[in-house]
C-alpha cells in the first residue's frame, strides 16, 4: 500500500473516509422499529454533516433475511420494520462534486452475527488482499465466488461482485456523479466472470454472499495503480469490513 496519492485518488480517499465515517453514524442511530424508508431518510439527514451535498447513488437500505441485496431494481419499504435479531444491510454512497465514497456493510441488529455475515466481511477481506495488477477483473469475480463455496455458501448476486470507480473525467463529467454511477451499468465497467482485463484504477468490491435465505455484503474500494495499492478510506487492510 502507498500513502502518496496522486490526484484525483486522493480526493476519492477523503470521500470514503468520511463515508465511513457517514456510515458508522447511522449505524449508531438505529432504532428497533424503523423501516427501510425511515433508515434512508436518516442517512439523507446525516449528508452535509460529513461534508457532502449529493449522491452518487442513493442509499439503499435492506432489512430482512436478504439485507445483502442482488439485482438492480430496489425500492425501500416503509412496512418492514426492524427488530433484535433482524439483518440490515445498508449501501451509502455520498458525494460532493468531484469525488463519492462507496460504503456497505450488513450486520445482524441487537444480536450475534451469523456465520453468513462473517463469512462476508472474510470474503471483500480476501477479495480486496488478492487483488493487485497482476490479476484480471475476472479473477477477482471467480475468487470470490470460490470464497463462498468453499464456506459451503453461494454469490447472491451471480452476475458481478463490484465495479469500476468511475472520476470526474471526459464525458463523465457531465451529470457528475450520477453519470459515473450509469455508467458502472456497462460490462466494461462491472467486475464479472467473462472480463481478462487486469486490474487499474479504482474498483468497488461487494461479494454478496448467500446461505439458504439469509444474505450479506460488505463494500469497500481499492485503488491499484501499477505496484500501488491501496483501500481507500482505511490506513491499514485490517480495518476493511470493520465498523
Amino acid at each position: 500500500m502507498t500513502t502518496e496519492l496522486p490526484d484525483p485518488i486522493r480526493a476519492f480517499d477523503d470521500a470514503q473516509r468520511r463515508a465511513i465515517a457517514m456510515l458508522k453514524d447511522v449505524r449508531g442511530r438505529l432504532e428497533a422499529g424503523m423501516s427501510e424508508r425511515d433508515v434512508v431518510e436518516l442517512a439523507e439527514t446525516r449528508l452535509d454533516t460529513h461534508g457532502f451535498d449529493r449522491w452518487y447513488h442513493a442509499p439503499e437500505v435492506r432489512i430482512g433475511p436478504g439485507a445483502g441485496g442482488g439485482g438492480l431494481l430496489y425500492r425501500p419499504s416503509s412496512r418492514t420494520k426492524l427488530e433484535p435479531g433482524m439483518l440490515i444491510g445498508i449501501d451509502l454512497g455520498p458525494a460532493t462534486d468531484t469525488a463519492y465514497g462507496d460504503i456497505g456493510f450488513t450486520l445482524c441488529f441487537g444480536a450475534d452475527e451469523p456465520k453468513v455475515v462473517k463469512v462476508a466481511r472474510e470474503n471483500v477481506r480476501a477479495c480486496c488482499g488478492y487483488a493487485s495488477r497482476w490479476k484480471t477483473v475476472g479473477e477477482i469475480f471467480i475468487f470470490a465466488q470460490a470464497w463462498a463455496v468453499n464456506n459451503r455458501m453461494v454469490l447472491a448476486g451471480e452476475s458481478a461482485v463490484g465495479h469500476r470507480v468511475l472520476p470526474k473525467e471526459g464525458f463523465l463529467a457531465t451529470g457528475f456523479p450520477r453519470s459515473a454511477h450509469a455508467a458502472t451499468l456497462l460490462p466494461s465497467n462491472r467486475i464479472h466472470k467473462l472480463y481478462p482485463i487486469r486490474m487499474k484504477g479504482m474498483f468497488a468490491i461487494r461479494p454478496a454472499v448467500k446461505h439458504g435465505e439469509l444474505s450479506a455484503a460488505f463494500e469497500e474500494i481499492i485503488w491499484i495503480q501499477d505496484e500501488h495499492r491501496k483501500v481507500l478510506g482505511r490506513d491499514d487492510e485490517d480495518e476493511i469490513g470493520v465498523f
